[in-house]
């Protein structure tokens, strides 16, 4: 019962939709797509370029390289194969914020200290160092 309940929220590759799974293989003719993404899909399948972009990178990759040539299918798309990205940031940042506001660190503004946690970037601490003054000593 409960692993029927999780396809529903993490669905399979196999249970994509033809197009997304297999773009150049998906037969038009046979469609049962939108024509505002048949346009798309028709002129996507006639690229070499991207052919061959499919074929050594991974789907979500591929369908990310796409948004700005083919909007429409690589949104719905990146819909599918990527649904929970949201919700995954939402999570990752209320546990930081958890972590942050604890009984001994609880301040009322925390939007700095939650900005230095969540950010990609890693701080280059020895860098920092160098361009400030040491303290000298008396």
């Amino acid at each position: 019962m409960s692993s029927q309940s999780l396809d529903g929220y993490f669905p399979t590759r196999i249970s994509y939709l033809a197009w997304v799974r297999q773009p150049f293989t998906f037969t038009v003719a046979t469609a049962d797509v939108n024509d505002e993404y048949l346009n798309e899909i028709i002129e996507l399948q006639e690229s070499q370029v991207q052919q061959q972009l499919f074929r050594t990178t991974t789907l979500s990759t591929f369908w990310c390289h796409q948004i700005v040539a083919y909007p429409f299918i690589a949104e719905k798309a990146l819909e599918i194969v990527i649904p929970f990205v949201t919700t995954y940031l939402c999570e990752q940042s209320f546990s930081m914020m958890v972590n942050i506001k604890t009984k001994k660190r609880n301040k009322l503004c925390c939007e700095n200290d939650m900005r230095v946690a969540l950010a990609k970037v890693k701080p280059r601490i020895p860098k920092i160092v160098a361009v400030r003054q040491q303290q000298q000593s008396h």
